[in-house]
């Protein structure tokens, strides 16, 4: 009785606590990283000459008419909260870099991780896209900076889309046909690329926000899609979180957008925890490409 107890404590544990060992050398480097970014961010804004350092640019008036969190116009760092939050971006980057650079050393041996480091080190470049989109956009409010932020969005909320296309195209179509697995890849990669480029310039401006979610209602679709096509397996579960983290990620950004239940002077804003939210299911998500057998 008690083993199985045990059994059963430890699966259930695996399924929140996926199986990453990271060392205490990379968590002494992420706390210094968010020290350090922390650090940054109140410097810049208590440096006198860097005040007014964006007021030659165009705010974005409407957007930032949104948002809870309250405007420091004459600061190098508009929205200090939303910045610094943003850091989860980076430390989810940081760590599927670690766990990559692992699996390139015991490239010379059969490992199943291996063979999706392609998708891994392309996450990585998406969520510093991401970090540094949310970045220049919180702490700029302007415009182009605007424009940059929606980007990162859409490749973010469609990088799943592209990994379950690439995958339902591996089930059906490499093994019968000529075209080779890394056909398929660079097919894939570059309609997903370009998708993502023809939504970033040619959204028309004030339907940012109904194309990310209609991306992210993409996202929900074919991963839902997975889950109930796919055998009971134990990597679905982190796609679960993933999709759960993502939905509560949303009711933040709601909250956010109507100014819901948050002081706009306080340390805790709405729009920090979507970041955190977001880079919650941008992390398992990497698990489950990390531990998928497809």
């Amino acid at each position: 009785m008690i083993k199985k107890f045990l059994t059963y404590c430890s699966k259930k544990k695996r399924i929140v606590c996926p199986d990453i060992f990271i060392g205490t050398g990379t968590v002494v480097l992420l706390l210094a990283i968010t020290l350090l970014f922390a650090l940054a961010i109140w410097w810049l804004n208590h440096n006198p000459l860097l005040e007014d350092f964006w007021k030659d640019f165009p705010v974005d008036h409407k957007t930032v008419g949104m948002l809870s969190e309250k405007i420091e116009m004459n600061k190098p760092v508009r929205h200090p909260v939303s910045v610094f939050s943003g850091i989860i971006y980076l430390i989810v980057a940081i760590i599927i870099f670690k766990e990559s650079q692992k699996e390139l050393k015991n490239s010379g041996t059969y490992n199943q991780n291996n063979k999706n480091l392609i998708h891994k080190i392309f996450f990585i470049f998406i969520l510093l896209y991401v970090f540094f989109a949310s970045t220049f956009y919180h702490a700029s409010l302007i415009k182009p900076a605007l424009k940059i932020d929606y980007s990162a969005v859409y490749f973010f909320s469609l990088f799943p889309v592209m990994y379950f296309s690439y995958r339902w195209l591996l089930s059906i179509n490499w093994k019968q046909s000529r075209i080779s697995k890394k056909e398929i890849t660079v097919v894939v990669y570059l309609i997903y690329i370009t998708v993502c480029l023809l939504l970033s310039f040619f959204t028309p401006r004030g339907k940012e926000q109904i194309v990310s979610f209609v991306c992210i209602l993409i996202f929900f679709a074919f991963a839902i899609t997975t889950i109930l096509a796919s055998h009971k397996k134990m990597n679905l579960n982190y796609l679960v979180l993933s999709v759960i983290f993502t939905m509560i990620a949303l009711v933040w950004f709601k909250f956010d957008k109507h100014t819901i239940l948050f002081n706009p002077n306080s340390y805790f804003q709405a729009h920090s925890l979507w970041n955190l939210f977001i880079g919650l299911s941008g992390f398992y998500f990497y698990v489950f490409i990390r531990t998928d057998e497809h």
